[in-house]
């Protein structure tokens, strides 16, 4: 499993990867190790070629939905309780919790929040 890849097929998996094909998968059909296809996909290897943007595809197992998560982000923003939002989604409070914080969905955008700038203790007035 030492093949090389050239720029071609590079390209050919980066798309493929982008619509939502198992890296695992590709790795098996075009005879190069998982790792390869992990660092091109990273950018470590072939860094020139076009990268795709991230597809907009359902997660393997996940019972939420990128649309799901931006309704999730809309929520908390408004007030509503983690505990209430995992329970109307069936999933765990921590998830939720996680989603919030950006530590999950890292890909799907977050909403805009305004946040008040920090004073240096020395500058608030007494």
């Amino acid at each position: 499993m030492n093949k090389k890849l050239d720029a071609t097929t590079a390209q050919t998996i980066l798309n493929r990867v982008t619509s939502g094909e198992r890296q695992k998968d590709l790795a098996a059909e075009f005879d190069v190790s998982p790792a390869a296809v992990s660092n091109l996909v990273a950018g470590k290897s072939w860094p020139n070629l076009t990268r795709p943007t991230t597809p907009v595809v359902p997660r393997r197992g996940a019972k939420l939905t990128p649309e799901d998560i931006r309704v999730i982000l809309q929520r908390l923003q408004a007030g509503d309780k983690t505990g209430q939002v995992a329970l109307d989604y069936g999933v765990t409070r921590q998830a939720i919790v996680n989603i919030k914080k950006g530590t999950a969905w890292k890909d799907v955008p977050r909403p805009e929040t305004s946040r008040p700038a920090r004073r240096k203790v020395w500058e608030v007035p007494c």
